[in-house]
């Protein structure tokens, strides 16, 4: 009934808002509250959940569907290509929750005049938001967080062209608002994220991290938006207004402290449910072994024969046994407890994005220096040391192609929430083999389905919705996916 509620709550507009924290008991958008709780005391449960949520998805269906590990389980068919509508209820249901509560936070800055938190707050809304609508496409947007006493009791749809340039536009927004001078840091509340309750001088990390996803959103459209290209340009042309992370300290991971309740959230769950029902894919644990890189012993447990070993992905069901009986590579135990999987966004990102955009022309600079820089990070960031002669080495020196930007920059994105599907989709890199059992027809799903509660309780906006996209389909490609 919980999920239900849920469901009508946000595909009707009643207002809803998850109860994370002792802080947010009583909000339940009443704006008398909201004039006295301090907008900071969101920030870390919103930060915990939206993570958590990306960590989830990372762990259940992106890492199958971009072939970093196999489930070993007969009956889950996402390395087939396979996915079933009800894989929509959790990210649908949490994401839109989380963001209820980033529209609470900007609406308590905005009250108290808190200008970094409202800041943070937008920063949060195109964070979110990107995700929810590179999961499905064509989401409701403006009307969507609506409830009473607005009365709204149904949500129309924003197309995601739409929604992509008000995200953009808001955190052009937010860059203009931080103050970073050292002087000013979160207004109230906690920083679990930049700590910039404590040490004020933070906050620019913020403001990088703004600019950041700026980029990201920014790239992931250019093909289909000349103003994009241009944005890209002028951003990366002007450091000062537009400043992006620099170094992996400015990376944005909520590093668990896996003390309750900010733990990982795989830190007491058994060790089967984390590793034990999936093995590492061939193509994964192939690639990292080709390189010889310092990763795959932080990513990747050995087999019982001491090899790396990894299974082909999307195998054919009947060769589930033959299949099951190969001792393969797991996922390492160790990244249960990691503080480095809550991951938003890293330097090492930005690098990959930096390269791509001078490859194509968007932007100049230095393309070469941008990957090696990205590589660099990357294994710097998951603790790794990088080898002396690691950038020379065949298939890591650089050759100016896409492809090898693009590919690095998949390995980048390990467990950085739905980000690896999202690339793919947007890029067709990194090349992966097609399983032998994917049906003839049958390709990368391009989304997931609208949940099936939305069809009942939102009729009206769900079809509009589905005949502006041209299906309710995993098949329906997204706007920027179209050409």
């Amino acid at each position: 009934m919980k999920k239900y509620f849920v469901y009508i709550s946000v595909a009707l507009g009643i207002a809803a808002t998850s109860a994370c924290t002792k802080n947010f008991e009583d909000m339940r958008h009443n704006p008398e509250t909201l004039k006295v709780v301090p907008a900071g005391n969101f920030l870390n449960a919103i930060l915990f959940d939206g993570v958590n949520i990306g960590l989830r998805e990372s762990h259940r269906i992106n890492n199958e569907l971009m072939q970093v590990t196999v489930s070993e389980i007969a009956t889950t068919d996402f390395s087939r290509y396979i996915i079933r509508t009800t894989e929509s209820d959790y990210p649908w249901e949490e994401y839109y929750l989380t963001l209820n509560n980033v529209k609470d936070m900007r609406a308590s800055a905005k009250l108290a005049g808190e200008v970094n938190s409202e800041a943070i707050a937008l920063t949060l809304w195109a964070w979110l938001y990107q995700n929810q609508t590179d999961i499905f496409g064509d989401i409701p947007y403006r009307d969507a967080l609506r409830g009473f006493p607005d009365n709204q009791l149904q949500n129309r749809f924003d197309s995601q062209q739409s929604i992509y340039e008000d995200l953009i536009s808001k955190l052009d927004t937010a860059n203009a608002l931080f103050v970073t001078d050292g002087k000013k840091g979160l207004e109230q509340g906690d920083d679990l994220l930049f700590n910039t309750a404590a040490t004020p001088a933070n906050m620019i990390k913020w403001k990088k991290l703004c600019n950041s996803l700026r980029l990201r959103l920014l790239m992931r459209i250019a093909h289909r938006s000349s103003a994009a290209k241009q944005e890209i340009g002028k951003m990366l042309s002007a450091p000062d207004k537009y400043p992006v992370m620099i170094s992996n300290d400015e990376s944005a991971v909520l590093k668990y402290t896996n003390v309750k309740p900010f733990q990982n959230p795989f830190f007491s769950a058994r060790d089967y449910d984390f590793n034990g029902d999936r093995a590492m894919s061939k193509f994964f644990t192939g690639k990292l072994l080709s390189w010889n890189d310092p990763r795959l012993p932080i990513w990747c447990q050995k087999a019982s024969d001491g090899t790396y070993t990894g299974i082909p992905s999307g195998y054919k069901p009947e060769k589930f046994d033959s299949i099951a009986a190969i001792p393969a590579a797991t996922l390492s135990i160790t990244l249960k407890k990691s503080n480095l999987t809550g991951t938003i966004m890293t330097w090492a990102e930005v690098e990959f994005i930096k390269a791509e955009a001078a490859l194509r022309g968007y932007a100049p600079g230095n393309a070469q220096t941008s990957y090696e820089n990205g590589v660099k990070a990357s294994i710097a960031f998951w603790g790794g040391q990088v080898p002396a002669d690691f950038l020379s080495r065949p298939g890591i020196a650089y050759n100016a192609s896409l492809e090898q930007v693009l590919t690095q920059k998949y390995f980048a994105l390990f467990f950085n929430d739905m980000q690896q599907w999202f690339e793919y989709r947007r890029t067709g890199f990194p090349v992966i083999p097609r399983g032998e059992g994917v049906v003839s027809g049958v390709e990368m799903p391009a989304r997931l389905k609208f949940p099936i509660m939305l069809q009942t309780v939102n009729a009206a906006n769900y079809q509009d919705a589905v005949r502006a996209m041209g299906g309710d389909e995993i098949s329906t490609k997204v706007w920027w996916q179209r050409q």
